[in-house]
């Protein structure tokens, strides 16, 4: 696997060159993050929009939705492990994905009365 993340956004296909940025604005939305392909499914993107917090949220992406990515900078964490942070363009109509990690919990005892309640009132 490609571990720079703008070879792997661009290794497909050959990304056409925004000199014109107003035009790159009308036709992308930039988001900004950590990125990573996926292990299971090369065609997609993860981005990590606060690497360094132990709870950003998680954004998917298809590659083909990505127009255009440019390095932002190099960071790097408490342990001294350096990342990249990138800048990926996406076409403006495509369909990502927001992961949010939750905890599993049985809230049946609390919820379960003010459910009932509402169901005998109908």
């Amino acid at each position: 696997m490609i571990s720079n993340i703008i070879e792997v956004i661009t290794s497909a296909r050959a990304l056409e060159k925004y000199s014109n940025r107003n035009r790159l604005f009308k036709e992308a939305v930039p988001y900004v993050g950590q990125a990573k392909q996926s292990v299971s499914e090369p065609n997609k993107i993860f981005l990590r929009l606060n690497p360094l917090a132990s709870n950003g949220a998680l954004l998917e992406f298809k590659r083909e939705d990505i127009v255009i990515a440019e390095n932002v900078e190099t960071v790097a964490d408490k342990e001294g492990e350096t990342f990249q942070i990138v800048k990926i363009w996406v076409r403006i109509g495509s369909i990502g994905i927001k992961l949010e990690p939750f905890s599993v919990q049985d809230y049946s005892a609390v919820l379960g009365k003010g459910f009932d309640t509402i169901a005998n009132e109908k």
